[in-house]
């Protein structure tokens, strides 16, 4: 989406530089490498206007930023920002680079400055929703989520971040309607297949929840945490042949992963296997040592006799899926 924006820029003042201008406003599918190059390249001519110069410190920017360079991502908005006082979208990609380094005041600071000097970016009330989630205000977050998918119906990605602030606050219901509709505007989008398969657990609708965590394993096949949700969901529905499959593969691909240790625990504790269910939950207390799902589970395995029934058993799973919806949970800021 960030480099789509790259593509009605000014005619730069000298031909030699033409390919350079071409490259650095992302043309022609260049590597990102030569992308930073080329803008660097114009940036260190001296022979552009302010208001050029600030597109191409922009772009550069935007290249860091997609690399994870969120200091250089900064440093080049700032002296786009200084060049372009009324850059709305530098603004708004700043806030996503002090976001991305948890510095969520001052990326709310930058999302405030980008909505007032354009009212219209659906995209930046939704950046500052996800920062607002992220410190815990749910409803000032609903808030921007609303405005975000009123000012651009299209944006999934504002549907399934609103359907994940409504399932954080426990309204179920709304979560679902959001994420039912973010995945009806785009049925690859794999975290609202993954957050609707989660809810649709906890709320018991396993067979459901499996068929989403079954899109959820087809879109991330290399995803631990997907083959671990569907787990999990297996176990609840009582398909522990498949549910154990599934940790397995998880593992595989995640050797270390304490959520797919978990899960296998709790699929040995419904097949009343105990010794294998301590044993993965020592694992997953080994990364994480007071996991209070991991030290429940292993107190129920090492009761004896028959004295654990399938209720106290179902209730690790639940708890697990309701950690999962979180620990799984991750915004997909719209640049």
């Amino acid at each position: 989406m960030v480099l789509s924006t790259m593509t009605a820029l000014a005619s730069p003042a000298a031909a030699e530089l033409s390919n350079e201008w071409r490259w650095c406003t992302g043309k022609d599918n260049v590597a990102i490498e030569l992308l930073i190059k080329s803008c660097t390249h114009v940036i260190k001519s001296a022979r552009e206007p302010a208001e050029h110069l600030a597109t191409a410190f922009y772009n550069r920017a935007t290249a860091h930023r997609i690399q994870g360079w969120y200091d250089r991502a900064i440093q080049d908005y700032d002296e786009a920002i200084r060049l372009d006082p009324e850059y709305a979208l530098a603004y708004n990609d700043r806030g996503t680079a002090y976001s991305r380094k948890a510095q969520l005041r001052r990326a709310i600071q930058d999302y405030d400055k980008a909505i007032r000097l354009d009212p219209a970016m659906g995209f930046a009330f939704s950046n500052r929703g996800n920062a607002y989630a992220s410190r815990g205000e749910l409803d000032r977050a609903i808030q921007d989520y609303d405005e975000a998918v009123r000012l651009d119906p299209s944006n999934a990605s504002a549907f399934n971040n609103r359907g994940y602030a409504h399932r954080s606050k426990g309204d179920l219901k709304r979560a679902l309607q959001d994420f039912d509709q973010a995945i009806r505007l785009d049925p690859g989008y794999a975290l609202a297949f993954k957050n609707r398969g989660l809810v649709l657990t906890i709320t018991g609708e396993h067979e459901r929840a499996i068929r989403d965590l079954d899109q959820l394993v087809r879109l991330e096949a290399r995803n631990a945490t997907a083959w671990t949700a569907r787990c999990l969901a297996r176990a609840l529905a009582g398909r522990l042949t498949p549910a154990l499959a599934d940790c397995n593969e998880a593992l595989r691909l995640q050797p270390g992963s304490p959520d797919a240790f978990e899960a296998r625990g709790f699929v040995y504790l419904k097949l009343g296997q105990p010794d294998r269910a301590i044993a993965d939950y020592d694992a997953a207390l080994r990364v994480d040592p007071r996991s209070p799902r991991s030290l429940y589970g292993r107190g129920l395995a090492k009761r004896q006799g028959g004295d654990v029934t399938e209720s106290e058993v179902d209730i690790i799973g639940v708890k697990s899926i309701k950690s999962a919806a979180a620990e799984f949970a991750r915004v997909d800021p719209r640049p």
